[in-house]
């Protein structure tokens, strides 16, 4: 642009405003020709010379900035000089001094600060150690409060992302859970109760807490503590302590009470899906033996756990961490149910590798033909004689799947015999379903279909990676370098808090089949704070996407009494996010 044009032609509002006012006033043009020139209204025009004359008036410049002379110095508040004098006594370097001047929101380049310092007077300062510039640069700790039980008082206290518990306390009391807890006979500490100390492993795996030796995490959240009747929750130390301190027969008597706790009579059938996993021990002084890991693919240290789960409602019926004999861990399962409900499974769902042949005749050969259905040991010759079935002796059915897709396989039905098996057992081969070989459907029900026997067992793939996602958010199988609790313990706490998230989904409208993880990230990992005014404590929960679907819960409307605790809790939404 030449400069002749950047004058005839201004582009800006400014420039057009200051061109037109000098044409007026110095041109003796008419307000009506110069507002015409300059495309603007005669009352715009108007105003804007009235503006220009009232700015004269008081003696300003509304076109052009007024240049202030003089050096331009960066000026630092006398306060914040001597606040730099005073670190640097303190041997702080020029980094230190800037990091923890930041930290006040006290913005200073390190080119200011070293100037300053070098104007008072002081040296660059010696090479230092690592050992040295820590002991300067850390501060002390705060040392967190020790574990004792909670005192009632008015008071109020908040948590960034553990509000989960909160939520959880009136279904544990509307379940009878701690009522469960005290008959299972679990052992006290000298200042924690048997309630108060399994509540605080309860806490913790409803938030997913990755490993109890991280208990900086929690160690000062009050809210924790206020869920398990304390003020914070007890030290990893303490916790791992107390859990070697409890035998199995106490984890026993709790699986009993909580069968009966979680039973829905209208849609439990009486299967069940038996499943191993192993819950590994890193370390090379390991002295466990190898078990097989579907989820890692290979043989590792691990310690053999029995998982048991009603496909019918999605709940674990049973667990056990300390199975004596593999194969007999089905028939232990059997005595368990009939103690607890004093009947019989009806049917029994598992792997090849779950148990032997001998025990598949027990369960025949019981007092209530107790049903079971696995899978065939596949050897190379039953394989070669199945390979070599005539193609018109092949059954075609049709399989529904998850999503509405429909799977159209292959079947063979045939009597066999096994080894170590009393009688002949009903055998379905299978085969086009998604393997390369054929697989062996074998069970003792002579009236079930085919169909639903495939759909059976099939249930079970999926019920096994549901298993499997379940357990990694409770971090069972993602167990240290040592195992800090038992393993037995923290599977049955484990299997409580799984049931509660699987009560708590069944009330969430359109979400009754997501996963504990997604569950607790779209629902329960919030702030909350807590007001107790006498024996009344209101807990606000901070506002979350999917918060007013969660307040349809029906222990979330109204005030509950934990009696426990002594105290009503009720609960309302927060006014922040």
């Amino acid at each position: 642009m030449e400069p002749k044009t950047f004058f005839l032609n201004p582009s800006t509002a400014v420039q057009k405003q200051y061109e037109a006012l000098r044409t007026f006033y110095t041109e003796k043009l008419s307000a009506c020709q110069v507002a015409e020139k300059f495309k603007f209204s005669e009352s715009y025009f108007k105003k804007l010379r009235y503006e220009f004359n009232q700015a004269l008036k008081r003696e300003e410049n509304i076109f052009f900035l007024k240049i202030k002379p003089g050096p331009k110095k960066r000026f630092t508040e006398s306060k914040v000089i001597e606040e730099i004098i005073d670190l640097r006594k303190q041997n702080h370097s020029i980094n230190d001094i800037k990091a923890i001047l930041e930290s006040k929101d006290k913005k200073i380049s390190l080119e200011t600060i070293d100037q300053i310092l070098k104007s008072q007077g002081f040296a660059p300062l010696p090479k230092r150690t690592h050992q040295e510039r820590t002991a300067i640069r850390i501060p002390a700790k705060i040392k967190s409060p020790e574990s004792v039980p909670l005192e009632v008082q008015n008071e109020e206290f908040s948590t960034e992302m553990n509000a989960a518990i909160l939520i959880f306390l009136p279904l544990i009391e509307e379940l009878g859970i701690v009522k469960a807890i005290e008959k299972s006979g679990f052992p006290e500490t000298s200042t924690i109760s048997s309630i108060s100390s399994v509540l605080s492993f309860i806490a913790l795996k409803i938030i997913g807490n990755e490993r109890l030796s991280h208990d900086t995490n929690w160690n000062m959240d009050r809210v924790l503590g206020f869920g398990a009747n304390l003020n914070v929750l007890p030290k990893n130390g303490t916790l791992s302590t107390y859990s070697y301190r409890i035998q199995r027969s106490s984890n026993q008597k709790l699986l009993l009470e909580l069968s009966k706790i979680f039973r829905n009579d209208e849609l439990e059938e009486g299967e069940f899906n038996l499943d191993y996993k192993a819950i590994p021990h890193w370390g090379d002084a390991s002295v466990l033996k190898k078990n097989w890991s579907g989820s890692r693919n290979k043989a590792i240290k691990s310690i053999l756990a029995l998982i048991v789960q009603d496909p019918s409602t999605g709940y674990l019926s049973y667990s056990d961490a300390e199975c004596k004999n593999k194969n007999d861990a089905v028939i232990d399962f059997v005595d368990f149910w009939k103690e607890s409900r004093g009947t019989a499974p009806k049917l029994l769902i598992f792997d090849s590798k779950f148990t032997d042949y001998k025990n598949l005749s027990k369960l025949n050969k019981s007092k209530e033909k107790i049903k079971f259905l696995t899978i065939r040991r596949r050897g190379k010759n039953i394989v070669e004689a199945a390979e070599k079935i005539a193609e018109d002796k092949w059954t075609k059915i049709r399989v529904d799947g998850k999503s509405r897709k429909v799977h159209v396989i292959k079947v063979h039905e045939r009597f066999t015999k096994l080894r170590n098996y009393e009688g002949e057992v009903r055998e379905v081969i299978l085969k086009d379903h998604g393997r390369q070989k054929p697989s062996f459907l074998i069970t003792n029900d002579l009236n079930i279909e085919v169909k639903d026997i495939v759909k059976k067992y099939a249930r079970r793939w999926l019920v096994e990676k549901e298993i499997a996602e379940q357990i990694a958010f409770f971090h069972m199988n993602q167990a240290s370098s040592s195992i800090v609790v038992k393993v037995d313990f923290d599977l049955t706490i484990s299997l409580l808090v799984h049931n509660l998230y699987r009560v708590l989904s069944n009330h969430l409208t359109g979400f009754e089949n997501c996963t504990v993880p997604t569950i607790y990230r779209k629902f329960l990992l919030n702030g909350a704070t807590v007001k107790i005014e006498g024996n009344d404590a209101t807990a606000n929960l901070k506002k979350k996407t999917h918060l007013p679907i969660l307040f349809e819960l029906p222990w979330l409307k109204k005030k509950t009494e934990l009696s426990w605790m002594g105290i009503n809790i009720s609960f309302g939404p927060g006014t922040t996010s």
